[in-house]
């Protein structure tokens, strides 16, 4: 693998008037996808929908702001900008947005909005908020696997993401049906049925690419010449994670587990994946380079 920007050297910083830019577009994105979260807080609050399309608009504002905060800071780093917890926490916000409405769009599932707007405020507030200029990778990481290996694990976490969402979904719906006093809101979720296969087919998608995440890393570990690499704290909870959405796709494939008992696996997964992806960047080890 190349060198990722010869010509750069690590620790430089991008100008002030690049970061100022980017960081505005990236704060304006963050009060779009503000309405977002409100419209979710408003629709658990008053059990019935709020201005979804409002709301949708908003979200779609966001990302276009978003995707032009990268962009710029990609053009002045002439590297995607993935170097950092921080820039990770901005991809997975933004790439969550199209794919939120490409998953509404297939199954009808507005309501759906109401797990993964909070989550892409949330992301992108982390990203906003704690925003380094740094971009200090050791030498001996500085490969080309960067671009592959993290891409890979975000994409397959946010897949991951939507399975949790539609298992959530599914237990609420399941409830609502089982009450005597079921509430309007919930009346507008998907079927039991159509909960349960966007859960499984998210996770078609998600733990092949959370795989393929993890042998990139081990790959990258092994051409630096990475000592003592399986000890490291993400790499152990990442194994964890694996192994869960591993069990998850037994039980469904083998014991034809289906509805509750999947969906709180999937649930449990998706846990390990938050601890994984945001909690042990603060617990030491090698992958601290990223902070």
């Amino acid at each position: 693998m190349g060198q990722i920007n010869p010509e750069q050297p690590p620790g430089l910083l991008a100008p002030h008037a690049i970061i100022a830019r980017m960081l505005a577009l990236l704060r304006l994105a963050l009060g779009l996808y503000f309405v977002g979260l409100m419209h979710s807080v408003l629709t658990v609050l008053r059990k019935k929908e709020t201005f979804f399309t409002p709301a949708a608009a908003a979200m779609i504002a966001g990302f276009l702001a978003h995707a032009a905060s990268i962009g710029i800071l990609a053009f002045q780093l002439r590297s995607f900008p993935m170097t950092n917890v921080y820039e990770s926490f901005s991809f997975f916000a933004a790439l969550a947005v199209p794919v939120f409405f490409i998953v509404c769009r297939k199954y009808r599932m507005p309501s759906l909005g109401v797990f993964m707007f909070p989550m892409i405020f949330l992301m992108a507030f982390m990203a906003n908020m704690g925003y380094d200029q740094s971009r200090f990778i050791p030498a001996e990481l500085m490969s080309n696997w960067l671009y592959i290996h993290t891409p890979l694990v975000i994409l397959g976490y946010v897949a991951l993401f939507i399975a949790f969402s539609a298992a959530v979904l599914y237990l609420i719906q399941e409830r609502e049906l089982k009450s005597k006093s079921p509430r309007m809101f919930y009346n507008r979720f998907p079927s039991l049925e159509v909960c349960d296969d966007l859960a499984y087919k998210s996770l078609a998608v998600g733990f092949p690419l959370m795989t393929l995440g993890i042998i990139s890393g081990v790959l990258w570990a092994h051409s630096a010449n990475w000592a003592h690499w399986e000890f490291d704290a993400k790499i152990q909870l990442s194994f964890v994670t694996w192994l869960i959405y591993l069990l998850l796709i037994h039980y469904r494939l083998i014991a034809g587990w289906r509805g509750k008992r999947a969906a709180y696996l999937a649930i449990a997964g998706f846990v390990s994946v938050l601890i994984t992806f945001v909690g042990a960047n603060y617990l030491g080890g090698l992958h601290t380079f990223t902070q």
